[in-house]
């Protein structure tokens, strides 16, 4: 049972001394932060899941051997019951140098690797089929929305148009409407001979340059229109050939448009154009007999509703599946889900949010110090007043409450002020930005640095009650210092102190 005296003297002595307060101040500050800064990384986080998610085919079929072909592997993976047909993509990955034929460069206005990267025109290069890859991901929907990112940053690019053409044959090879080509030839003086234009009808001329598509970073660098020529340069080790002999080989592309998945790394490095041109490159012309449908992965789409654990069985069904079809030897292949294809990206972004916490915490211990540090004075201060209650009769219990009391009412009131503050700063964060960006031209999160219209702030209710929790287990832990040294104190010698 608490004794009477107990709360108080506690109350007066938190309504006396205004230096309290600063306890108060402290914890809701820490609480604010801890509160505010975790929503936005939060979102930050949930942001950068989703658009890794959206990039990324939902499982993979990956570490397969050399000239390995796909036809054998689709029928195996497609006759699985929770894939079923069509629901796999193959894709070729390997690296090349893009090069515009034209002069389009811009002036650079970062000095990032990345920028850097992208002016050099190296690539990676994924070899996709068109037809199958948008039945797999999302790659209908990333087309217009690079358009509609650099329609926002004032750019004006051409849509894309190949995924709309109705011939399936030149939507594999993502070929742009004739006149397109056409013009685009013009534009590069490609029709001029020795000074003169020796153009042919546009009703005779045909499209014939593969497509390629661009991530829409690179219209930073680069202002492209649909249809301009783009040569891809490689080396490959032609088919039996020595194992020291590189074969340089070189096309004409036609550039066919920006893409957006919003996972920023796919987007920065990666070029992508149709799997038969790549596997042409590569010494596997779909022509000679003894070329191979050759492939790096599987992109593949599983059924609706799997739970996670039916996913992994699915897993090991397929890796089972086509490790048999594999040459006897090969190393073991892998089948990886979306998390597993981005383990050391979302590996960093998990650690980077552990540590943000961590760094939070050590706020939140600033201000527990300065509870302790009041309390302590407060003891010092309050000797006399310790001894004369311990003589009239208030037990060393009844005296450790008053302090205790006092540090769990400066946790209470500054948790209390701290979730209010927090919440309201969520709710308002992106009115006020939008405000501050209107009115004065600063953001407190620059739109352009993260490509979000919005600042994204996910405050968790969970994470309310742990920090809430938190401070206040943190704020009566430091209380019971001083308060245990109070109650332990000796009446005679505190009479006597001066």
């Amino acid at each position: 049972m608490i004794p009477a005296f107990s709360p108080f003297l506690a109350l007066r002595y938190l309504l006396l001394r205004p230096s309290m307060l600063l306890g108060v101040l402290g914890v809701g500050f820490a609480v604010w932060a801890m509160l505010l800064v975790d929503a936005v990384f939060t979102g930050f986080v949930g942001e950068i899941r989703d658009d890794v998610r959206g990039s990324t085919a939902a499982l993979l079929v990956t570490d397969l051997p050399p000239d390995t072909g796909y036809e054998p592997l689709r029928s195996a993976i497609e006759a699985d019951p929770d894939v079923g047909p069509g629901a796999t993509a193959p894709r070729l990955r390997y690296h090349g140098f893009l090069q515009p034929l034209r002069d389009s460069r811009r002036a650079i206005e970062s000095s990032e690797v990345e920028w850097n990267q992208m002016e050099s025109g190296f690539a990676l290069l994924l070899g996709i089929d068109p037809a199958r890859e948008v039945a797999v991901t999302g790659l209908r929907d990333w087309l217009p929305r690079a358009q509609e990112m650099l329609a926002k940053k004032g750019g004006l690019f051409p849509a894309s148009q190949v995924l709309d053409e109705p011939d399936p044959e030149r939507r594999a090879r993502l070929l742009l409407p004739d006149e397109v080509e056409w013009e685009a030839r013009r534009r590069a003086g490609l029709w001029r001979v020795d000074g003169e234009q020796r153009a042919p009808a546009l009703e005779d001329f045909r499209s014939e340059w593969p497509g390629v598509l661009l991530s829409w970073r690179r219209a930073y660098y680069v202002a492209l229109r649909n249809g301009d020529p783009i040569d891809l340069v490689c080396a490959a080790f032609p088919p039996g050939g020595a194992a020291d002999a590189v074969r340089p080989t070189r096309v004409r592309l036609a550039f066919a448009g920006y893409f957006l998945t919003g996972h920023r790394l796919f987007d920065v490095a990666t070029a992508m154009l149709p799997i038969e041109t790549l596997r042409t490159q590569l010494g596997h012309d779909r022509e000679d007999p003894a070329a191979v449908d050759l492939i790096t992965d599987v992109a593949v789409r599983p059924r609706d509703g799997l739970s996670p654990a039916q996913l992994r069985d699915c897993q090991v069904r397929l890796q089972r599946a086509v490790q048999a079809l594999l040459p006897a030897g090969s190393a073991p292949c892998s089948v990886l889900d979306w998390r597993q294809q981005n383990t050391v990206f979302l590996g960093a972004v998990t650690h980077e949010h552990s540590m943000m916490q961590f760094v939070l915490f050590v706020v939140m211990l600033v201000a527990a110090f300065v509870i302790y540090a009041t309390l302590h004075m407060m003891v010092v201060q309050k000797w006399k007043d310790i001894g004369i209650l311990a003589s009239l009769g208030g037990t060393p219990r009844g005296i450790g409450l008053v302090f205790v009391t006092c540090g769990a009412v400066v946790g209470a009131l500054g948790t209390l002020l701290g979730n209010v503050a927090g919440l309201l700063s969520v709710r308002w964060l992106n009115p006020v930005n939008d405000w501050l960006f209107e009115h004065w031209q600063l953001e407190l999160f620059p739109r352009r640095l993260f490509d979000l219209e919005r600042v994204p702030c996910r405050l968790e209710s969970e994470w309310i009650v742990q920090v809430a929790v938190g401070a206040l287990a943190l704020a009566l832990l430091v209380a019971f210092v001083p308060a245990r040294r109070a109650a332990r104190m000796n009446p005679v010698k505190a009479l006597a102190y001066e």
